[in-house]
Formats: structure tokens, C-alpha cells, sequence
């Protein structure tokens, strides 16, 4: 399919005009193994023009994210990360949804915080400045991706539609770490943020067993990303020892978690070390430490002296306001 009548079909789809037929064709020709990355490209660009308005920032953003699809159950990596990053300085607007494919995303554990899910975006600023942390709910952003879901529900299989989330991000941040579960999307999405204009410095990571995330087990691949350059290697933790014991990762059991990560008194499981080593290089990609070690050590300290303890008291006090 060329690319203008794939931007014409796009439209139609996300507009509602295509018929369940004509949807479930035009998904199959999206398939994370098969697609172009000129697909790729033309999918992103036909919604993110369907993105809804947003107050302007005087200072540039943060973001970390997944794209989820590992299939595995999983903790919170990134939202965590997003609350250690702020506590280290680093103004994080992290955007996020529901769980698609896990038992608990970004916005279900956010909700288990007592977080609004829908926060009006004409406050955004103000919060941003009083904490360094905002997060925005992804179908508030893009209404339009509501006409797609259902259809999606019914395709059954992943499509480029599983992959984007990341980089619809309405406020275009220049630095960022991206987990990605899928190795050929991997590719697309380092290749499609060195293209960008915008990127300063990014880092798209795919872990152990194709988490979505830099995980403190296993071989995970980095891509590092500047202007119109990537750089790619693997990254293996060097005799790290971590409790793996299963966990049920519901929402209620994410945010016992959570709690246990960012009051200190979880420092030994594996989703500990994944927060730490992925704020690490969330400290890299933002410029505040040269390298992942640093940056690894910075994210413990914050957490052992309450540092993060005491951000998460200060959102959670100012998101209401």
C-alpha cells in the first residue's frame, strides 16, 4: 500500500469511516513482522495529527515508557523510574495507559495511588513546576484511538498500533528511555527518534527475554540515539544479586510494591534492581550522569534517604490541588 493512500485509509479508520471488513485488512497489513518501516512512519504520523491541544512549556520534558507486549506479567518499572528521576531533578512528563496486554499499566497503578486519570491539561504547568513530575492518560490525548480499540480487540493479534504508544508523546520530548518488547520495532523506533528533529538523546532498550525494559538479569539490547546517529550494544549485569521470586503483579500487588521500592525497604528484589538500573539510564539519557553505573547509584541513594519517599508525598499533595 502506498504511503498516501495508507495515510487516506488511516484517516478513514481513525475517523470511524471503514467498515469492519475494511478494518480487519487494513490491520493485517500492519503486523509488527511484515510492515515497513514507511508504515511505520505514516501510522504515526496519521495520529499524532489527531492529537488533542496542549498548554505550551517554557522548559523541555522528560519521558519513560514502554510499549509493553512482553507477554509476562511485570511491576511498574517506568512509573517508578518516573517518581525517582523527579526526585533527582529531572522534569518528567511520562505518558502512559492502561494495561493492553499485562494486568497492571502505567494508569492502573496510578489509580491505585489515588492519581486522577484525566487531569485537566491546562493545570499541567502549574504541577510540573511545583513537583517535576506529570503524567498524561494516552486516549485523553487521542480521542481517536477510542474508534480503533474495539477493532483491535476483535483483530486479535499485535499490529504497529501495539508499538507506537511511546512516541505519540503530544509535548515531543527530546530525551527519553523507551522499553521495547519486540526486537524489529526496536529497530523502527531508534531508527524513527534518530530521524526526529526534536531527539536530543534517547535510549530504546529491549531486556531479558524481551522485557521492555533494561532488566537486572539476562543480556538486554540498547540502542542509543542522537541526531541522525544509533549506536547499538548489549548490556549484561555483572554477578547482581536479586530476589526473582515470582510476584502476581496485580494492580494492588504493584503498588504494595511500589510502596515497599520507594519507602527503602525493598532493596534485594529484581523489580528494585529494574528501578534502579532503568533510572540509571533514564540519568544518562537526561544528561545527568555519564554513565549508567553513576547514574544507578544516584537512583539508590535517592531511595535509601527518602528522597523519593518524599516526591511521591509532594505529587500526590499538589495533583490535587
Amino acid at each position: 500500500m502506498m504511503d498516501e493512500t495508507l495515510a487516506n485509509h488511516l484517516a478513514a479508520l481513525l475517523a470511524g469511516r471503514l467498515s469492519e471488513a475494511e478494518t480487519d485488512a487494513l490491520l493485517a497489513s500492519l503486523t509488527p513482522d511484515t510492515a515497513t518501516f514507511e508504515q511505520f512512519t505514516t501510522l504515526i504520523a496519521a495520529v499524532r495529527a489527531t492529537a488533542c491541544p496542549l498548554p505550551e512549556l517554557a522548559e523541555p520534558v522528560f519521558d519513560c515508557c514502554g510499549t509493553g507486549g512482553s507477554g509476562r506479567p511485570h511491576f511498574n518499572v517506568s512509573t517508578t523510574v518516573a517518581f525517582v528521576l523527579a526526585a533527582g531533578g529531572v522534569r518528567v512528563v511520562k505518558f502512559g495507559n492502561r494495561a493492553a496486554t499485562s494486568t497492571s499499566g502505567s494508569f492502573d497503578l496510578l489509580e491505585q495511588l489515588g492519581v486522577p486519570v484525566e487531569y485537566p491539561p491546562e493545570r499541567l504547568p502549574r504541577l510540573l513546576d511545583a513537583t517535576n513530575l506529570a503524567f498524561l492518560y494516552a486516549p485523553q490525548c487521542y480521542p481517536a484511538l477510542k474508534a480503533v480499540a474495539a477493532a483491535r480487540r476483535r483483530f486479535g493479534r499485535p499490529t504497529l498500533f501495539n508499538y507506537i504508544g511511546p512516541l505519540l508523546h503530544p509535548l515531543h520530548p527530546g530525551r527519553r528511555v523507551m522499553g521495547v518488547s519486540h526486537p524489529r520495532m526496536q529497530a523502527f523506533i531508534a531508527q524513527w527518534l534518530a530521524t526526529d528533529p526534536r531527539t536530543h538523546r534517547a535510549v530504546v532498550v529491549r531486556g531479558h527475554e524481551n522485557r521492555d525494559e533494561l532488566t537486572p538479569v539476562g543480556t538486554s539490547v540498547l540502542y542509543e540515539v542522537t541526531p541522525r546517529r544509533i549506536d547499538k550494544r548489549s548490556w549484561t549485569p555483572l554477578d547482581l544479586p536479586c530476589d526473582v521470586e515470582a510476584q502476581p503483579y496485580t494492580p494492588e500487588a504493584n503498588l504494595r510494591q511500589f510502596q515497599d521500592i520507594v519507602t527503602g525497604r525493598d532493596t534485594v528484589s529484581a523489580d528494585y534492581h529494574s528501578v534502579r538500573l532503568n533510572a540509571g539510564l533514564g540519568f544518562v539519557a537526561a544528561g545527568r550522569t555519564e554513565t549508567l553505573a553513576d547514574g544507578a547509584a544516584c537512583a539508590a541513594e535517592l531511595l535509601a534517604s527518602g528522597e523519593v519517599q518524599r516526591q511521591v508525598e509532594t505529587f500526590l499533595a499538589h495533583v490535587h490541588r
